[in-house]
């Protein structure tokens, strides 16, 4: 039984007590004729009259007050609380019109004040706990979640179900030559840069929906599906990761106009199985989260360094979310703890749909040039990476696969054919 349960239920008793105290000494007998009369002069009565029912009076009063007790301590919207009463009292009159057409005397005032003053106690101790639990809470996850979402969290029934294993998306955002920066401008300065670069990317992803684990002047990263549970958690990801390209355009002209220097920022979110809860003691404690899928989106974060890309995702993401993604694919990895399971790695380009019919012309062709590259067909790899070239755009990835083709067919022995390696090991990070 949990606390709500059982302090429904003393409520309920609270209630129940004074109302059969209230019976035995005869307050309700008035009551009762008056409804008799109001009944004899409105329905159609049996023959034999109305006959008085105190084990059902008893009983729906009892059974009203305690189920009014705990909708009103569970029930987070107060607005619904009072439509429960209002609608409680309309089915107590309704339900005692149908007795007395039965026969049997039900006056509806008793069962009425014990939905009322059990109702309003659970509003009063509903409202308390919600309270308390959002002053609780508040340490936790402000600035961490939108106040939309963290509100949300309040409502929550039972906030312990956060500690658990569950499937999540985590995005991480990084500042791939913080090191360059850190030693080229002055400290003060790249303690402004490093601020603003935090500041814009969380305000973004946390206004949208995001929740942030983490913050420090090399990276941002955060989680989808977590705290609140979120079953399209991958999908949102690839919406927010989406739009965070044009912003990541946006906030580099920003630090190259303000500070004189070229940020590389890069993006990565991955989905998988984590192991959710608190961790830490004191005043380090945090809700966050510890697997395989955290460390791999960082790894994977890594990699934009030498593609030039912007956002990087994980085959397994690209799987929950391929009918809504434009990508195309970069390279096989596998981690530095796996050596022998092998990951497809895929750029994000955006949502579907969102590409010109030239820039799918180029998707398509890139595409054809990155499994030609890994079949060894160096040639046609080569002239397919020439066609996905788009006039007057600078493409990084691209770039960067012409320049292994080009340097493919230089290392290429005349004997044979020889297929250029295309996988790799992530570094740990």
């Amino acid at each position: 039984m949990t606390r709500n349960h059982a302090t429904a239920m003393f409520i309920g008793v609270l209630v129940c007590i004074p109302m059969l105290a209230l019976y035995k000494l005869g307050y309700f007998n008035s009551t009762a004729d008056w409804f008799a009369a109001l009944y004899a002069r409105g329905f159609i009565l049996p023959a034999g009259g109305l006959k008085k029912a105190l084990l059902l009076q008893y009983g729906y009063y009892t059974v009203m007050a305690f189920i009014s007790a705990w909708v009103c301590i569970e029930m987070p919207s107060q607005w619904r609380r009072y439509a429960f009463l209002l609608g409680g009292t309309f089915l107590t009159v309704t339900f005692a019109c149908i007795m007395a057409m039965s026969g049997i005397l039900f006056e509806p005032v008793s069962g009425s004040v014990a939905l009322w003053l059990a109702g309003i106690a659970g509003i009063a101790v509903g409202g308390s706990v919600n309270a308390y639990r959002s002053h609780v809470m508040r340490d936790y996850f402000v600035g961490r979640l939108s106040s939309h979402l963290f509100e949300q969290l309040v409502d929550l029934n039972n906030p312990a179900k956060m500690t658990e294993r569950r499937e999540i998306t985590v995005l991480t955002c990084r500042m791939l030559n913080h090191a360059e920066l850190s030693t080229g401008i002055e400290a003060p300065q790249f303690e402004v840069l490093a601020t603003h670069f935090q500041r814009s990317i969380t305000e973004f992803l946390v206004s949208r929906g995001a929740y942030l684990d983490d913050c420090d002047a090399r990276q941002v990263r955060v989680f989808f599906g977590f705290p609140l549970t979120d079953e399209h958690h991958a999908l949102h990801a690839l919406q927010v990761a989406a739009a965070l390209r044009l912003h990541l355009a946006v906030l580099a002209v920003e630090i190259e106009q303000r500070f004189g220097k070229k940020a590389q920022i890069g993006v990565a979110f991955s989905s998988g199985p984590a192991v959710c809860g608190l961790f830490g003691i004191n005043h380090f404690e945090s809700f966050s989260a510890v697997g395989e899928v955290i460390d791999f989106a960082s790894q994977l974060c890594l990699l934009n360094a030498d593609y030039g890309s912007r956002v990087l995702l994980s085959a397994k993401t690209y799987a929950l979310v391929k009918d809504s993604a434009e990508v195309r694919p970069m390279d096989m990895v596998s981690t530095s703890g796996s050596a022998t399971q092998m990951s497809e790695v895929y750029e994000l380009l955006g949502e579907k749909g969102s590409l010109s019919e030239a820039e799918a012309r180029a998707r398509d062709a890139f595409w054809q040039g990155v499994v030609q590259y890994r079949k060894g067909e160096l040639k046609p790899a080569q002239e397919s990476f020439a066609s996905a070239a788009i006039e007057g755009r600078e493409d990084l990835p691209l770039k960067h696969f012409t320049e292994r083709v080009a340097q493919a067919l230089k290392d290429k022995p005349s004997s044979g054919k020889e297929t250029p390696k295309h996988a790799r090991k992530l570094a740990a990070t």
